[in-house]
């Protein structure tokens, strides 16, 4: 019989030994635009696709690096890593890897010599979606590059004289016809003409443990709320990559859980820069720029939509993003964090909490937004808004800058929303916290705004243009029982030059007798506001790329911020176990600490 002491060494041995050989067994392939797929893949020997790479990069601690080229292809990612040893599939030089959606096309027919007009029939039925007619743009989704500028896509039907240059039509016909309008002298066979033909550039399918770094992935046709790459799975780290010219969808859509996306690039995609579903994913230091080129009218675009849970968005800058909201939280989205992003220059709004829960936005600066005129379930109008909160409840808005955004600065707002717009599948993701409020407001068939709060903001409208008012409050009601109530607008600081002095509006709004009054006392609203320093106190130059706005003096000594720390869904710290912002700084032009 063996011995206590004999069965130990034995088991540590045999761990010792599976240890050996499972950290022997990690192997380093490389994919080279002059490889060959029968190679081996070693160094000398590279695989021709990135594809044939991925298969073979299937064990735990395997790494494929990919030498600078295009690479024309749709890749599908299966494997599972472990979390001390993940898969890794990088660019041997950031970013000189470009995964290319898109093939040179010849034969080009001259049907129109005075206008430059040329004509080719291409393919297979492009992916398509208008949601029924309720997506105004032309109806196919490939693009169309010339000598690599991208060129308009008009409808089909517009007439050869309306084109202009650099623009193209395409029918909804099996192939495709095409009329592509060049400038005089120009020969699209000559020069480098191309049209998407790819859709997934990447689908990371239900694997765990992947890092994908330094690529870039650029023109992909796909439709509406299509992402180019598409993220599903457990423990991703996706980084250092560009993702650009996603036709009628998102760069990026994220189903995952646990996936650290960080120090990316989108632009120029044609709905949104990423889509964001999943749980507990960390989003940061990302740049999000001039999305929603397919020109949607509808709100359903521009830097992000957040339908996810537990996620966080720290340090990213959201600038120049065209069509309806940057950041945007919708259809149930709970305990979500949107923290110490840099939101510039958007159309629309730039941020935007709608029928949402338990959600804290907090340390942001969100200035300079835009007129965005958009359709809504067939209602045109116009919006305008720094920071909005609609039908939703216990959203924590708090130490924000909002500055020379040229409509209202912070709304808080409730309509008549049917709770059926809130979907059943958040129930899978939810808390008990959430899934009361989800259940109260199926049972009473209506969303409610309640509970939230709004503290500590500085809200500076020096633009001369922005004469609306720094906060805007709406009430709605539901029969007899106000859908507005327990909220608490308090603490902030506003300051408009059209106005001199704080400017707010109320409309709509009745009191309750039961004292849970839809505002906490209508007239009582920001009895602690602050107003009438010069604007010359907020107009300080940049002195940080995060946060470009200096505290001063006479604002830091003279403000009587509270302490919003302690107020339940601030998430100190993520996943990472990191602070959910490291070394926050002090006050950042905000009255939290102000006084002392």
């Amino acid at each position: 019989m063996l011995t206590r002491f004999v069965i130990v060494a034995m088991v540590a041995a045999m761990l010792v030994h599976c240890a050996f050989n499972d950290t022997a067994s990690a192997t380093d392939y490389f994919v080279a635009p002059n490889g060959s797929d029968t190679a081996s893949g070693a160094s000398p020997q590279p695989f021709r696709t990135i594809q044939r790479g991925i298969d073979a990069a299937a064990n735990p601690g395997d790494t494929l690096t990919v030498l600078p080229g295009v690479y024309r292809e749709e890749l599908t990612v299966r494997s599972h890593g472990t979390p001390q040893r993940p898969i890794v599939i990088k660019a041997a030089e950031k970013q000189k890897a470009v995964i290319d959606g898109a093939d040179r096309i010849t034969g080009w027919r001259q049907i129109d010599a005075g206008r430059n007009i040329w004509s080719n029939e291409l393919g297979g039925k492009a992916p398509y979606n208008n949601g029924g007619g309720r997506w105004d743009m032309p109806p196919r989704s490939e693009q169309v590059f010339v000598d690599g500028k991208p060129c308009a896509h008009v409808k089909e039907d517009t007439a050869h004289e309306a084109m202009p240059e650099h623009s193209f039509t395409a029918t909804l016909s099996d192939p495709a016809a095409y009329a592509l309008k060049l400038p005089a002298g120009m020969d699209p066979n000559v020069a480098t003409t191309e049209i998407t033909v790819r859709s997934a550039l990447m689908n990371v399918d239900q694997a765990s443990d992947i890092v994908v770094e330094g690529f870039v992935f650029r023109r992909a046709r796909n439709t509406y709320q299509n992402g180019m790459v598409a993220l599903r799975g457990e423990a991703i780290e996706f980084r250092n990559c560009v993702l650009e010219y996603s036709s009628a969808g998102s760069g990026m859509s994220i189903q995952s859980k646990r996936a650290h996306i960080h120090d990316n690039v989108f632009q120029s995609n044609g709905q949104f820069g990423f889509a964001l579903s999943g749980q507990d994913n960390i989003l940061e230091n990302n740049l999000v720029t001039g999305n929603d080129r397919a020109g949607y009218t509808e709100w359903g675009t521009g830097g992000t939509k957040i339908v996810g849970n537990g996620c966080i968005l720290r340090h990213n800058r959201f600038i120049g993003n065209l069509g309806g909201v940057a950041i945007w939280l919708d259809c149930g989205p709970c305990n979500n964090v949107i923290e110490g992003n840099y939101v510039s220059g958007n159309y629309g709004e730039g941020i935007r909490a709608e029928i949402s829960f338990h959600n804290y936005i907090g340390y942001n600066i969100v200035e300079n937004t835009k007129e965005c005129v958009s359709t809504m379930f067939g209602k045109t109008q116009s919006h305008n808004i720094g920071i909005s909160v609609q039908n939703s409840a216990e959203t924590i808005v708090c130490n924000n800058f909002l500055k020379d955004n040229t409509g209202v600065a912070i709304q808080l707002r409730a309509y008549n929303r049917p709770a059926s717009d809130l979907p059943q599948w958040q129930l899978h993701y939810a808390d008990e916290k959430h899934k009361q409020w989800l259940q109260r407001s199926w049972d009473s068939k209506v969303i409610y705004a309640n509970d939230n709060l709004f503290y500590n903001n500085v809200i500076v409208q020096a633009a001369p243009e922005a004469k609306d008012p720094c906060i805007w409050v709406r009430g709605g009601f539901n029969g007899d029982s106000p859908q507005c109530f327990g909220n608490q607008i308090d603490y902030n600081f506003y300051w408009n030059l059209a106005t001199h002095a704080p400017k707010a509006q109320i409309k709509d709004v009745m009191e309750v007798p039961d004292e849970k009054s839809q505002w906490r006392t209508r007239y009582g609203l920001d009895k602690h506001a602050l107003g009438g320093f010069t604007p010359d106190d907020y107009l300080r130059p940049a002195f940080d790329e995060k946060y470009p706005y200096a505290p001063t003096a006479a604002f830091a000594g003279l403000g009587k911020g509270v302490v919003v720390n302690g107020f339940p869904g601030h998430r100190e710290t993520d996943f990472l176990g990191n602070p959910v912002v490291a070394g926050r700084p002090p006050d950042m032009g905000h009255i939290q600490r102000a006084g002392k």
